[in-house]
């Protein structure tokens, strides 16, 4: 598996990043984000709660793609890139009955397969840790 794992982690957080970092458009264009992309209704009154979201999650696909090329970030960034991408899982998964969560379906996939990806890497790094230790 830690071939696995040296092979992908770069491709993975290069390509997780870049899709993590379309929330920028939130950000940017929230209407039309909202509208065209989540596929929910533009509530004025939320303007800043969606803006500042979708530049909180931009940034961590920034943070994600400049993990790819520096390794002293990948454990901090992974770590708090598994939290995030599992809850917002877990978000979309616990409200699917409800309309409002048919545009995160998408995101959602690609977050549960970052989570997954995640807790392979941790495993790998916790083994590589104990064999050095040991």
């Amino acid at each position: 598996m830690k071939k696995f794992i040296d092979v992908t982690i770069k491709p993975l957080l290069i390509v997780g990043g870049i899709g993590t970092a379309l929330a920028g458009a939130n950000a940017f264009f929230p209407e039309f984000a909202l509208a065209n992309v989540q596929h929910i209704e533009w509530v004025q009154d939320y303007t800043i709660f969606v803006q500042h979201w979708g530049i909180m999650v931009c940034l961590m696909g920034v943070f994600m793609v400049a993990a790819a090329f520096i390794e002293s970030w990948r454990t901090p960034i992974m770590l708090y890139s598994m939290i995030e991408k599992a809850f917002m899982v877990f978000l979309v998964v616990s409200n699917s009955s409800a309309s409002y969560s048919d545009g995160f379906y998408v995101p959602a996939t690609m977050d549960a397969i970052i989570t997954v990806y995640s807790v392979i890497y941790f495993i790998e790094l916790s083994k590589k840790n104990n064999t050095v230790t040991n």
